[in-house]
């Protein structure tokens, strides 16, 4: 009875490794040299260049919460994120005023931003 238990774990334990290795190899390794060529692509693309603009919000940019007056950008910083809270959005509109276009006066945010925790 011990005996048949003790096996049962041991397969067990032989699955669960299995499994870890299976995921340990999806896990993407990048080396410093292939994260500078990819910066440097990025850094060549013409500035207006839609994918440009893409990759940096993807690289840069963790999650921003949009409240009624502010919003608060969290940003991919070293190890840790970095929080900026309570950029009041009177001053963003003041920045793209002027701005013309077909999203004009429209905020072109696709689904709703989760609640603060």
């Amino acid at each position: 009875m011990l005996t048949d238990r003790l096996n049962k774990r041991m397969a067990e334990k032989a699955e669960l490794e299995a499994q870890l290795a299976v995921e340990e190899n999806k896990k993407i390794t990048l080396t410093e040299a292939q994260i500078l060529a990819f910066l440097d692509y990025v850094c060549e693309m013409p500035a207006d260049d839609v994918n440009k603009r893409r990759a940096i919000i993807n690289i840069f940019v963790q999650s921003i919460y949009l409240h009624d007056d502010h919003f608060t950008l969290i940003i991919n910083a070293s190890k840790k994120p970095l929080s900026i809270d309570n950029i009041p959005l009177d001053d963003i509109e003041t920045a793209f005023e002027g701005e013309t276009g077909a999203l004009e006066g429209c905020s072109s945010l696709g689904t709703p931003a989760p609640p603060k925790s």
